[in-house]
């Protein structure tokens, strides 16, 4: 019985792992493009600072629901939750923290998904760092060529 919490829960680290390499390969690709951007389309930049800000947020999005349905495919394919449905809900209410409690799993998953909520604040934290960064780039850019921003 130990050595199928411990294979559980050695999963979930798994899980982890690979939400953050997607997480990082996302972001990697985003800051890529905006130093581009920074580079070459500077202009661009100084004149849309909103649009390019709600664009960032809109990326940054994308890899957190991969990182949800991921963890889905899991719970549905190891049977924990009885479909994707079901599973797909369980883990955004879960990735996100809200944790409504309407469906829950059984006692041999319930620490799995402990796993699944820390790795939520995780990953919300280092989008959220660097959605800061972007908008601080973007809207506080202070005594270069273009002058201080309002």
């Amino acid at each position: 019985m130990e050595a199928w919490v411990l294979f559980r829960l050695a999963i979930a680290c798994g899980l982890i792992a690979a939400t953050v390499a997607v997480q990082a390969s996302f972001m990697s690709a985003g800051l890529g493009v905006f130093r581009r951007l920074e580079e070459d389309r500077r202009d661009f930049l100084l004149r849309y600072p909103t649009v390019t800000t709600v664009i960032w947020v809109v990326y940054l999005i994308v890899p957190i629901a991969l990182d949800v349905v991921l963890w889905a495919t899991f719970y549905y394919l190891s049977q924990a939750l009885p479909d994707f449905e079901d599973a797909l809900y369980f883990s955004t209410v879960t990735f996100t923290t809200v944790g409504y409690g309407d469906i829950v799993l059984g006692r041999d998953w319930r620490q799995v998904a402990t796993f699944e909520a820390v790795n939520g604040w995780i990953i919300f934290g280092w989008a959220t760092a660097l959605m800061m960064a972007v908008i601080q780039r973007l809207h506080f850019r202070g005594n270069d060529e273009a002058g201080p921003r309002p």
